[in-house]
């Protein structure tokens, strides 16, 4: 048995011995989407740094370091981290101050409880099947890794990566969620660094070769012009705060003092976690010039360190950093749906129905990928959080009961401009922002007028 296979058969049986014992308490659907309410702040913010980085971080990403060098390196770190920590730092207290007054457990719930309407709390349900794409996407990513790693056909990689995950995330919800990605992300940091470390022979290199790419690509789908490389990202990374497995880490907590220490070590460990794109900048030099792009992470492993132990161990590593992001998905997603659908019927056990439909769609999804995997998980996250984000700021500012109208006005064009833009530009980043910038005042200016409530809004179940 190769060292790859010791080193994820026990990640493998720890992790599955977590969520054993995080099931045994969770039997309700408020336990599956938030735990206790009362998770230490150190669990909850490594559980946050782990969802932040998915496979789009260690596997995805770098391959467009690799492809366009120096602007790959700067968009999908400085302006990205400066969007997703405003959002952070904006959203969630309100979050988690407005889920409280309503008991909410998932973002749909919030909103439809700050509205006073089931019908938005259901179309927001429904839209998080968007995510699927980003299952899809993870997926992809660690099967490219299990196959290299693992030497397991692609096909039974995805089968058995979607099974494994799907499995004890079903199991163990929001609690075995962040037990699991505690581990990982303590893992994830330890091979950031490693990672990092491995291409320091190669700076002199890179110093010479980075400066060389520019910093605009003109020929890539991500960054053509300085606007998507450098002020998109920013855009982006403050809608993408409002996921619901990012947001939701609010809830997890009991109080501000708590929050504040959640979201500051989620952001340092999520910066330490962008490290592994340099590994991007090290395969420019030690690869071929016709490396898939979705493919160079895997190869450069296999490259930096070998068939032997430490390989084995790194590429353990990022396949539990994309576990970390799917179970965190799968938990949100499944929560919302399986109890916001149809609000006052949600169980456990619809919850990890909704986990099997989202399984069997992510296999499908996954065995057929596109050229640019990250395009496709982009198109659907982006939609979804260029919908949610007005509704959602409004909910959180707004001094009464926030137009409900506005509210669906605001989703419906930003879904209308975001995928009709998507059919003409290829970069579905670009596509998105555009779509905030449109929706977003549709929903809160009306929200800023609203007149103060004088009783408490009446809760949505």
């Amino acid at each position: 048995m190769s060292w790859a296979w010791v080193f994820f058969l026990i990640y493998a049986v720890f992790t599955a011995g977590l969520a054993w014992r995080s099931g045994q308490g969770t039997d309700s659907s408020e336990s599956f989407a938030i735990g206790s309410g009362h998770m230490p702040w150190w669990m909850a913010g490594i559980t946050l740094g782990a969802c932040l980085a998915s496979s789009s971080t260690f596997v995805i990403m770098p391959g467009f370091v690799y492809a366009s060098g120096l602007v790959a390196l700067l968009s999908f770190t400085v302006p990205l981290l400066i969007g997703i920590g405003l959002g952070l730092w904006t959203l969630s207290y309100r979050f988690q101050a407005v889920g409280a007054r309503h008991g909410a457990l998932t973002v749909p719930h919030l909103l439809g409880a700050a509205y006073d309407s089931p019908k938005l709390r259901q179309l927001f349900a429904g839209l998080n099947i968007l995510n699927v794409a980003y299952l899809i996407l993870i997926t992809v990513g660690c099967g490219y890794v299990m196959e290299q790693a693992l030497g397991v056909p692609y096909p039974f990689a995805v089968v058995g990566i979607v099974t494994f995950v799907f499995a004890y995330t079903g199991f163990g919800g929001a609690t075995a969620h962040a037990w699991t990605n505690t581990l990982q992300g303590m893992v994830m940091v330890v091979v950031s660094l490693v990672v990092f470390a491995s291409g320091v022979h190669l700076w002199p290199q890179v110093a010479a070769d980075l400066p060389t790419t520019g910093l605009v690509d003109p020929g890539s789908v991500l960054f053509s012009t300085p606007w998507e490389a450098y002020l998109v990202p920013v855009v982006i990374g403050f809608a993408l705060s409002t996921q619901p497995h990012l947001l939701s880490k609010a809830l997890y907590v009991e109080d501000q003092r708590e929050l504040t220490k959640t979201i500051g070590l989620g952001m340092v460990t999520y910066t330490i976690f962008s490290l592994v794109l340099f590994a991007g900048a090290y395969a420019r030099l030690v690869l071929p010039a016709d490396v898939p792009q979705d493919q160079v992470m895997a190869r450069y492993l296999v490259v930096a360190f070998g068939d032997g132990p430490m390989g084995a161990l790194i590429s353990t590593a990022i396949l539990a950093a994309a576990m970390s992001t799917l179970d965190g998905l799968l938990v949100a997603i499944a929560a919302s749906v399986g109890n916001d659908l149809v609000p006052g019927k949600g169980s456990v056990w619809a919850n990890r129905g909704v986990l099997v439909f989202l399984g069997g769609a992510t296999i499908l999804g996954a065995l057929n990928p596109p050229k640019l995997v990250l395009i496709l998980g982009q198109l659907g996250i982006y939609g979804l959080v260029a919908a949610s984000a007005g509704p959602l700021l409004a909910a959180l500012y707004s001094r009464g009961t926030p137009p409900v109208g506005a509210a669906f006005a605001s989703a419906g064009t930003a879904l209308a401009v975001h995928f009709g833009l998507s059919a003409v530009i290829p970069n579905p980043a670009l596509a998105a922002t555009v779509a905030l910038f449109v929706a977003v005042p549709i929903a809160v200016l009306p929200a800023l007028r609203t007149a103060p409530t004088t009783q408490p809004t009446p809760e949505v179940v």
